[in-house]
């Protein structure tokens, strides 16, 4: 027993990351901003460095505990990923909270009577606690995290309905959601990503970002602010590429009822 190695267990380790590299990882191709039929629907978009897409668990309900034995940063997101070793033997990349250290033990599932909050773990809304901070929210129960998924950002956990719970996230926006929800608690991590230099415009290209041009610089063809003799002001009321106003009032109350499409669906 004297004669083992102690970097024996950082052997298996990357040893397990090395096989779900094959099997949790595929190759990207960039649409550029393209739908089905070749038209561009998404502007800016083009180029970049190559990627490789990873598989991640955006369910989190497999009742569980875990440790995290690796993270790393993505091109795709913008918060951290962290490669999860159950202890039935699954592995899965998830999106990582603000407070995930290495080695530590979090629990995945829908089941949580008896579980401590920890920060990291994924539980349904009914079970957590009031003015809880969460991220990665699910919008209908078993359909995968959607709202508070990018670097630092969270929401908070503001009311207890009897078969729904309300939420508000950092854009004032609130939503009354199913209490069968996942959600992790805690903020989303890498809170320092906004704070990262661009440096130079190769960098911003190498993220598949292709230059912004004004409208007042085009044809009018191309633009409503567009035409001219020499520099021209854009109009008094500010336009879209479609003649539509870009700038005012909101057009849509930030309060949203999502737990009534799911009931409606599913009956």
């Amino acid at each position: 027993m004297n004669n083992i190695n102690p970097n024996y267990s950082i052997k298996i380790v990357e040893y397990i990351f090395k096989l779900t590299n094959r099997n949790l990882r595929i190759g990207w191709i960039s649409l550029s901003g393209r739908n089905y039929s070749g038209r561009i629907c998404v502007h800016h978009r083009g180029g970049g460095n190559k990627r490789s897409y990873y598989y991640l668990d955006i369910y989190r309900r497999i009742n569980c505990y875990g440790r995290l034995i690796r993270k790393f940063k993505l091109f795709h997101y913008s918060a951290l990923i962290g490669l999860i070793l159950y202890e039935n033997g699954l592995m899965n990349y998830i999106l990582l909270s603000e407070i995930t250290d290495m080695e530590k033990k979090i629990y995945s599932g829908s089941t949580g009577y008896k579980i401590p909050l920890t920060p990291g773990s994924a539980l349904s809304l009914v079970h957590l606690k009031l003015f809880s901070k969460i991220s990665f929210i699910e919008v209908y129960p078993f359909y995968g995290s959607l709202l508070a998924r990018a670097a630092g950002t969270s929401a908070v956990l503001t009311g207890h309905l009897p078969d729904a719970v309300t939420i508000k996230l950092r854009s004032g926006w609130n939503f009354k959601i199913s209490n069968n929800c996942i959600a992790t608690i805690g903020g989303a991590s890498n809170h320092l990503h906004k704070s990262v230099p661009k440096a130079k415009a190769g960098f911003v290209r190498s993220l598949g970002i292709r230059p912004t041009v004004r409208g007042v610089a085009m044809n009018p063809c191309d633009h409503p602010h567009g035409g001219g003799e020499g520099k021209k002001s854009p109009p008094a009321a500010a336009k879209t590429p479609w003649s539509r106003l870009s700038k005012g009032t909101a057009t849509v109350k930030k309060v949203l009822n999502r737990k009534k499409k799911w009931f409606s669906k599913n009956k």
